[in-house]
């Protein structure tokens, strides 16, 4: 909870836009309404022993005529796939066949480092439909922007030719090697 205590129990998976949690205390409880703003994370534990963290963070993205960054007005929920010194979040869009407005599923990328109320867009994958769109250009533009006071990172990102199949591990393999903003 944003208020630091933890609550523990049953919360249904959250949608990245989401404003209310589902949750109960138990099987056997009445379920109850949180609004995302009161919860920070949400840790869900699988019997299989798969973790999923999802945090409620503000997104990041640039302008697609200017490049400009700028930080969104309301929060997302951002599945967490890397959480040590510096974090990526992922949100999943399944995508829509609507008429005159198609869009194909995709998952976005996005990076920061560890404390920020905010993740910063990284790249985008739209399934099969269609390769990565920039994806080198906007990983450069991003390190420039997240890691101006991690010159080791900003430098290795600026060296690096990011490929949509390997990007993530690319950038993984990067934030373990220099561990620090140092």
């Amino acid at each position: 909870m944003t208020n630091g205590s933890p609550k523990t129990g049953l919360a249904k998976l959250v949608e990245d836009d989401e404003s209310k949690v589902s949750f109960k205390v138990d099987d056997n409880a009445d379920t109850e309404k949180i609004s995302s703003i009161e919860i920070s994370k949400i840790v869900y534990t699988y019997e299989s022993g798969k973790i999923i963290t999802m945090e409620y963070l503000y997104l990041t993205g640039a302008n697609v005529f200017s490049g400009k960054l700028s930080k969104s007005k309301k929060k997302y929920w951002f599945n967490i796939i890397y959480d040590k010194e510096f974090k990526i979040g992922k949100r999943y869009d399944e995508g829509s066949n609507k008429t005159n407005n198609f869009r194909s599923a995709n998952s976005s990328y996005f990076f920061e480092k560890k404390g920020s109320d905010h993740l910063v867009f990284g790249y985008n994958s739209m399934g099969n439909v269609a390769r990565s769109y920039g994806t080198d250009a906007r990983m450069k533009k991003m390190a420039k922007e997240v890691f101006v006071d991690c010159p080791k990172i900003s430098e290795a990102i600026e060296k690096e030719t990011f490929t949509l199949d390997t990007v993530l591990n690319q950038i993984i393999e990067i934030f373990e090697k220099f561990k620090k903003c140092k």
